[in-house]
């Protein structure tokens, strides 16, 4: 009986590192593939290479299979394989600083001390300074436990568990939103989380498939298991040093233009390990009744993981208060916006906008009012923008519109419009509001970010002379 635990958790863990790594091919949609292009870098992104010769990188010392440094103390994993890949693509040059702890890390963040960081993404704490890139490689985030606990099908059914979590990884946050009624316990390090569940002082740690199953062999902790996963991706992301918005725009050029075939290959070297090598041969026998039951239930898994996992991706790319476009997300669509402009020599115009006063709204009916009143104005604004437009919530109470194929005139027309439409609109508790609107039509010797500040300074004017205006910035 033994062995044959043994050998179910072999099995488990090698098939759920095989669907994951097909749904991490196939799941991210990259220009590479779709448009056949290669990679084109404007004058100014090869100019900012020439003169920045080296890109500075601080790599944690211990979290493979994602990162980390040999005996030798070469830089390794997979996050070492993805910079060597931008390097073949672009020329940019990188240098690795090894640092002690996720603490230290978090320490050079505050500092901006280096260029790149590696992480999870949806950092708060490293959002405030470094820019996240686009995730081009995502994985699971499963239950480890004991192999005597029982198979769980959900994690709202751990409640009255003590459930470890990594303090700081991106995906705490978002599970301590998720399940507010769960006990989770933070742990500094992975080695705490999983050597703390085999001395049952927690019931379960939750991290990612790939360094749970990396560090379970390392450690030899054959006692452990995986026995559920969650509906949560770690999605690892390249965070970009927010003072260099060039180098930002180029590492999220080189990724969009990543093939399936070369995420696959950086996948297949570090995923895979060997589980079964560590047991007898006997158990072997075994193997195929085991997989056949084990096949069977993860092609009904799979299928239900594929609906969670479109439902959470259009998730990850929505603001929850207003159901537009969320930042990462307008992000995403600037940056292709901008690609599409160079290479069709075609146009596209943002709209920003501002509701005036808002402050005061919050002081004097609450925030709750103010949030519906958030939702009343995203809704005016949807209902009166083009189908092909774009809106989204900037921040606050800020929303953005990306206007493709639009000259700077017709996105003139389309704020007056809209500025027209909210100064006649009553809006529920609140009454009459007005917002200020700055137009900017992208040139094409400039970056993103030359369009959003030209846009925002433009709404600012708009703000400065008087409110309830549109100012269109040449």
């Amino acid at each position: 009986m033994h062995y044959f635990l043994k050998v179910k958790v072999t099995i488990l863990l090698l098939l759920i590192s095989s669907v994951q790594a097909q749904q991490v091919v196939y799941q991210e949609n990259n220009i590479a593939n779709s448009e056949k292009n290669k990679l084109v870098l404007t004058a100014q992104e090869q100019v900012w290479i020439k003169e920045n010769k080296v890109v500075s990188v601080i790599g944690d010392s211990d979290w493979f299979p994602f990162e980390g440094f040999n005996k030798e103390k070469q830089y390794v994993g997979i996050v070492a394989e993805v910079l060597n890949l931008i390097s073949e693509k672009s020329g940019l040059t990188f240098n690795v600083t090894e640092t002690l702890s996720w603490h230290h890390t978090i320490q050079y963040s505050k500092d901006k001390q280096v260029d790149i960081i590696s992480a999870s993404a949806s950092n708060p704490m490293l959002e405030k300074n470094y820019r996240p890139t686009f995730s081009t490689i995502k994985n699971p985030i499963v239950m480890i436990a004991s192999k005597s606990m029982h198979y769980i099908p959900d994690l709202e059914t751990t409640e009255g568990m003590n459930v470890a979590i990594l303090s700081d990884s991106g995906y705490s946050d978002r599970l301590k939103q998720a399940y507010p009624n769960i006990k989770f316990i933070e742990v500094n390090q992975i080695d705490d989380g999983l050597i703390g569940v085999v001395e049952e002082q927690f019931d379960i740690v939750l991290m990612s498939m790939a360094v749970a199953s990396y560090q379970m062999a390392e450690l030899g902790l054959y006692e452990l298991r995986v026995v559920g996963v969650t509906d949560l991706d770690m999605e690892l992301t390249l965070f970009v040093n927010r003072d260099k918005p060039i180098l930002w725009e180029i590492i999220n050029k080189v990724k969009l233009h990543e093939t399936q075939q070369e995420r696959h290959e950086i996948l297949s070297k570090w995923i895979k390990h060997k589980y079964i090598d560590r047991y007898s041969p006997e158990n072997v026998r075994l193997f195929g009744l085991i997989v056949i039951f084990m096949v069977i239930f993860f092609i009904y898994r799979n299928r239900i993981l594929k609906k969670q996992a479109m439902a959470l991706t259009a998730l990850s790319q929505t603001d929850k208060l207003t159901d537009t476009h969320n930042r990462l997300s307008l992000d995403k669509i600037i940056l292709q916006k901008v690609m599409q402009s160079q290479r069709y020599k075609s146009t596209f115009s943002l709209i920003m906008i501002d509701i005036d006063l808002f402050k005061q709204v919050n002081d004097k009916h609450g925030h709750l009012v103010g949030d519906k009143l958030l939702q009343q104005f995203a809704l005016l604004l949807q209902e009166n923008i083009r189908e092909s437009d774009l809106l989204g919530r900037w921040g606050g109470e800020e929303f953005l519109i990306v206007c493709p194929n639009t000259s700077l005139q017709e996105a003139v027309v389309l704020a007056q419009k809209l500025r027209y439409e909210v100064d006649n609109t009553i809006f529920l508790s609140v009454g009459k509001k007005t917002a200020s609107f700055g137009v900017a039509e992208y040139k094409h010797a400039e970056t993103a970010e030359d369009c959003l500040v030209r846009a925002d300074s433009a709404m600012y004017r708009a703000k400065s002379s008087g409110r309830n205006k549109v100012i269109a910035e040449e």
